[in-house]
């Protein structure tokens, strides 16, 4: 759970102002919100919901999924990973932490492809993978005033959530898929077996499994710890995460924590009949076969 700490102590670099305030410059806003006024297919929700569905339309379209690196020398998209390896200097100002090296066929080189961790850099490249993807869209969202999460899934793969105004309720949001209110996409959609999905906030922790995994047959052991010592630790960050915070606020949070619960213990397995649960869109499909991420 070492990734879950890691994360909620970086959390509150979300909310640096200039950031958000980059990013606020960034978004074509008319775009956005004159999509978000002619969403037919949402016209039920809430503005502030379709504003969301609005910016991940947006998102998709503007930011590019790598599935293999291309050469830097010739463009030949089908490289071959050759794995990672340490970052350089320059690579490092960027705060990269891995880089992967791409190797060509045809004309015998390799390309460097750095994990990105800057946000200014990422959207530059406008390019990575999910890591790269929530990152960028947790900033985005925040930018507009929304109350985030960072989703962590033990099974390699991160999305958000976002607090709807209007149903009052945490809403998942996957900026790969452009997927609003689909939790069930994982395990029904992509036949992914998950074992721990813990949501991340400035308001704390808390394992939202139940969520996004509602049937025993896609559920996978949970044993990176017991659940006495998992509670116990999230307990503690989000202990962390709210010392300082106003009484009045303190006892509010503890209210939604409370409904979140209720609802978290509720659900069945019952997707709509409206919900797409298509098989992964993201990478490419001999990438999602191997994650078993395919639907099959």
């Amino acid at each position: 759970m070492s990734s879950i700490i890691s994360i909620a102590q970086k959390i509150s670099e979300y909310d640096d102002a200039v950031k958000l305030d980059e990013c606020l410059d960034y978004i074509p806003l008319a775009e956005i919100f004159e999509s978000a006024a002619q969403d037919q297919e949402n016209s039920a929700r809430d503005e502030g919901d379709r504003v969301v569905i609005a910016l991940l339309k947006w998102f998709k379209s503007h930011f590019k999924w790598v599935n293999a690196a291309p050469c830097a020398h010739c463009g030949n998209t089908e490289t071959v990973g050759r794995g990672g390896t340490s970052p350089n200097e320059e690579e490092k100002k960027y705060g990269t932490q891995v880089t992967e090296i791409w190797h060509c066929d045809k004309c015998n080189s390799d390309t460097r492809f750095p994990r990105y961790n800057d946000l200014y850099k990422l959207l530059e490249t406008k390019s990575g993978r999910c890591g790269e993807w929530c990152h960028v869209m947790t900033y985005l969202l925040k930018s507009l005033g929304k109350d985030v999460r960072y989703i962590w899934n033990s099974e390699d793969h991160v999305w958000n959530e976002v607090w709807s105004d209007n149903e009052k309720r945490w809403i998942h949001v996957d900026s790969c898929e452009a997927a609003f209110d689909k939790p069930l996409i994982y395990a029904d959609g992509w036949g992914k077996k998950m074992a721990y999905v813990i949501a991340v906030s400035n308001q704390g922790c808390k394992d939202v499994t139940n969520r996004y995994v509602r049937r025993p047959d896609a559920a996978l052991p949970r044993k990176l710890m017991s659940e006495q010592q998992l509670a116990g630790l999230l307990v503690q960050l989000t202990t962390n995460a709210r010392a300082g915070m106003d009484p009045v606020e303190l006892v509010n949070q503890s209210i939604l924590d409370e409904e979140e619960d209720k609802e978290l213990n509720s659900f069945v397995h019952a997707p709509t009949a409206t919900e797409s649960l298509q098989a992964r869109q993201s990478g490419s499909a001999e990438w999602t076969a191997s994650r078993g991420e395919n639907g099959a």
